[in-house]
């Protein structure tokens, strides 16, 4: 269904990052991510600091697989904000970057992205509680830890976003990876994965149609029920269909086990309701935006053929405006990142 929609998008989306990441084209200044807050404190660089700058925007390989990478046009020994950007089901990390725009307009803000590509046939993202829920979940976490290798990255600045099931994995990673993580941005995919028991609180955006036919917005089976177009890997472990919980039930879970005490709401534009929870531990938030009649799309970017996306907000722009103002997370006094959590 991507592919539809991705071939006439390749030669913008490669005009765009020849003039925001490599600087070839264009004279608009890069700019380096806002901070307001807590994002104000010192960096924490990792190891790839303290080696000589040889690492450049393109496609690797790590684990046996691919992944694409994209740095500001000036970059080297300055820790960046890294964000990880994950691929939906039968697509891959090039698709994503033209889809979601995550790499051109973050290298252009001073984000480092990667968009790697998962594993499984079809292409897509094992989530805790499927068939071998914990594999992507370790890939994920080691390269992370390759790429603070190779990288100058601020080791207290990693996000996390993705669409549909890359946008469920995103979530999944606030457990996974035992709160490393600043921020996440799921988008269309929620719902697919559930919340650990105790998850180290961590600033949520949740972007999701009401009208989703692929990831129903009141849960219950996807693709509109026809079981043929859910792959083997994505059943409950313990067998059975697929069946989801409602992205609302799932918005106010997550709330709750971050200990957030306040809720407000508005329109954050016509037809896109903006729920925000406040008042977590650790000075995280949760929003949550509902675009009433919306398929399952990524807003800001066209629709996919599986219902209406919507331009009245930019689900990239909004992710990188937080991702840029989250405070950075703390570790612990030895310097040890947290223990993983499984997901349920």
């Amino acid at each position: 269904m991507l592919r539809q929609v991705v071939a006439p998008l390749l030669g913008m989306a490669l005009t765009l990052t020849a003039c925001s990441v490599n600087g070839s084209r264009g004279s608009s200044a890069e700019r380096r991510p806002t901070s307001t807050g807590g994002a104000a404190t010192a960096a924490a660089p990792s190891e790839g600091c303290t080696r000589t700058p040889a690492v450049s925007s393109g496609q690797y390989r790590f684990g046996g697989r691919p992944y694409l990478l994209t740095l500001p046009r000036s970059h080297g020994r300055t820790p960046l904000p890294l964000v990880l950007d994950l691929h939906g089901l039968r697509s891959n990390g090039f698709q994503e970057a033209v889809y979601s725009r995550v790499a051109s307009l973050g290298a252009a803000r001073g984000f480092a992205v990667v968009e790697p590509n998962g594993a499984t046939r079809p292409r897509g993202w094992r989530l805790p509680g499927m068939a071998g829920g914990t594999v992507d979940i370790r890939y994920v976490r080691d390269l992370l830890d390759h790429l603070e290798g190779t990288l100058c990255v601020d080791t207290r600045r990693e996000f996390a976003t993705g669409f549909s099931n890359g946008g469920g994995m995103s979530a999944a990673l606030v457990c996974g990876l035992g709160g490393r993580l600043a921020a996440v941005a799921p988008v269309a995919g929620l719902n697919l994965t559930r919340p650990c028991a105790g998850p180290r609180p961590t600033t949520m955006l949740v972007f999701h149609g009401t009208a989703d036919p692929i990831i129903p917005y009141g849960g219950g089976a996807p693709y509109n029920g026809n079981e043929a177009r859910v792959p083997d890997w994505m059943h409950p472990a313990g067998g059975g269909p697929l069946v989801l919980p409602s992205v609302r039930g799932q918005v106010e879970r997550w709330a709750r086990l971050f200990g957030c005490g306040r809720t407000s709401r508005r329109q954050a534009a016509t037809g896109v309701t903006l729920v925000s929870r406040s008042g977590c531990r650790d000075g995280a938030r949760v929003d949550f935006y509902t675009v009433a009649g919306g398929g399952h799309s990524w807003p800001g970017s066209p629709a996919l053929g599986a219902g209406p996306s919507t331009t009245r907000i930019d689900a990239t722009r909004i992710m990188l405006d937080v991702f840029a103002a989250t405070k950075a997370r703390q570790v612990s006094a030895t310097g040890e990142r947290p223990a993983p959590r499984p997901g349920r």
